[in-house]
């Protein structure tokens, strides 16, 4: 077991394996001469496959493999590692909770502040569709990013305000300089576009813009969360930056530890807390594969799963 495992950053041992992954070289070659490639170190898509001991999890349950499979993936334990496991952030109850994109890690994030007890969920995505299954797992606002454009920061702000600005009263009054009070936990789950999708676009390709706004509609002292790959150096305000208390945390896996973390999304699903089959939205078999991720290349599924 290596010393980031022992520190309980076990996360950080998959985003060692995963950012050299830019030098693919083919491991392997099909019948028909097509190269096989090995994503982030790790493997392809086989009807079998080897792996290292280490990457095994243990788990024990009669629920079927296209659930199963929804907890266990990359995105859903990122998104439930980043609100449930404690590892990076404790989400309080009763707190306000803002996740910038609504795919299958932002869907599992608002789910996981769902079950933290959150009280106020804000979903952000393009997508329409998208912004209609946030609803349905758990958020309790939806906001458009092109819709809101440069307003976006402060509408997430307006809807995380205190309830009052009364000093006597518990309030604060922040004088104009920063109204409104930003959520408590924000996770950024917007990343770049890889493909041109065939649905709505978000305002910014690279995903820069969206973890901008992320830090900045974050509380003072509040907690951020980025999971995102982007492109271009990002610009934030400096006082907000040096003192305004954001404590930003890299979230490779959400800060998930697989081995501890993982049989406990089993047993939500078992219980019905996490909702798998609304993310589910494309489940193939093995041949169809292709197909699938094409589907999300063009965001026009959620999730793809692919079945034995």
């Amino acid at each position: 077991v290596c010393y980031r495992c022992l520190r309980g950053r076990s996360d950080m041992c998959q985003f060692l394996s995963a950012i050299g992954a830019d030098d693919l070289v083919p491991i392997a070659d099909l019948d028909d001469g097509t190269p096989v490639y090995e994503n982030s170190h790790i493997g392809g898509l086989a009807e079998l496959m080897v792996t290292f001991e280490e990457w095994v999890v243990p788990i024990f349950t009669k629920l079927p493999a296209a659930d199963v499979g929804m907890v266990c993936s990359c995105v859903s334990v990122a998104g439930l590692g980043a609100t449930t496991a404690h590892a990076l952030m404790a989400i309080e109850p009763a707190s306000s909770v803002a996740v910038v994109g609504c795919g299958p890690l932002g869907l599992s994030a608002i789910q996981g502040a769902r079950i933290a007890g959150a009280s106020t969920i804000i979903g952000i995505d393009p997508v329409a569709a998208r912004r209609d299954i946030a609803r349905k797992v758990g958020a309790t606002h939806v906001l458009d990013p092109n819709v809101e454009g440069n307003n976006l920061v402060q509408k997430v702000r307006s809807l995380t305000t205190w309830p009052t600005d009364r000093l006597w009263a518990g309030g604060r009054n922040p004088g104009g300089r920063r109204p409104g009070a930003g959520a408590d936990y924000v996770i950024e789950a917007a990343g770049l576009e890889q493909a041109v999708p065939k649905v709505e676009r978000g305002p910014d390709p690279t995903g820069l813009l969206p973890m901008q706004q992320a830090y900045q509609m974050c509380s003072l002292g509040g907690h951020l969360i980025t999971t995102s790959i982007i492109r271009g150096d990002m610009v934030i305000p400096g006082n907000l930056f040096s003192i305004g208390g954001v404590t930003h945390h890299g979230g490779q896996a959400g800060g998930c530890s697989p081995m501890r973390d993982i049989p406990r999304f089993v047993e939500l699903l078992e219980k019905g807390q996490y909702d798998s089959k609304t993310l589910a939205t494309t489940v193939v078999p093995l041949p169809q594969m292709l197909e699938a991720y094409q589907q999300v290349a063009d965001r026009t599924t959620i999730t793809a799963i692919m079945t034995g």
